[in-house]
């Protein structure tokens, strides 16, 4: 259990970092293999998460979508604003 909750905290560093992140991105960095499931539980949290869909082709030349999710509202902004 704390190594999800350390992955859940590796991906808000990033996401606060360089503002978004994909599952390659996770699973190579962080060891993140459920990076959807990590945002569900961050959006629940508060944080205002988008997905965007890319195209792109893969390593066998075919064209696959990927999410690529931005941070667009962190949880600490909303909190400072409360106060």
């Amino acid at each position: 259990m704390s190594k999800n909750k350390s992955q859940i905290s590796d991906v808000i560093h990033h996401l606060r970092k360089y503002k978004s992140i994909t599952s390659m991105e996770a699973i190579k960095r962080y060891g993140a293999t459920r990076l959807s499931s990590i945002i569900y539980v961050l959006k629940e949290r508060g944080f205002g998460i988008e997905t965007e869909l890319r195209e792109i082709k893969n390593r066998y030349g075919h064209i696959t979508r990927i999410a690529v999710y931005h941070l667009i509202k962190d949880l600490e902004e909303q909190e400072e604003k409360q106060c």
